[in-house]
């Protein structure tokens, strides 16, 4: 896993398959969390990381019934 440190607001430019994916953390009102702001395109899906994981548990469901 890498780790980058970045300023508040300063994106982060990913590139995957000719895909373009900007990343921004932005401060809350609330002390010590984020936000992160995604710029994709709508061809990109984008889930968190526990909605992905019900996504193929469903996918594998299904393949086995």
């Amino acid at each position: 896993m890498n780790i980058l440190t970045v300023d508040f607001e300063e994106p982060v430019v990913l590139t995957i398959n000719n895909q373009t994916i900007k990343l921004t953390a932005f401060k809350t009102q609330e002390h010590g969390h984020i936000k992160f702001g995604v710029d994709a395109p709508r061809a990109v899906k984008v889930h968190r990381e526990e909605v992905y994981l019900a996504i193929k548990k469903q996918e594998e469901e299904r393949s086995l019934a």
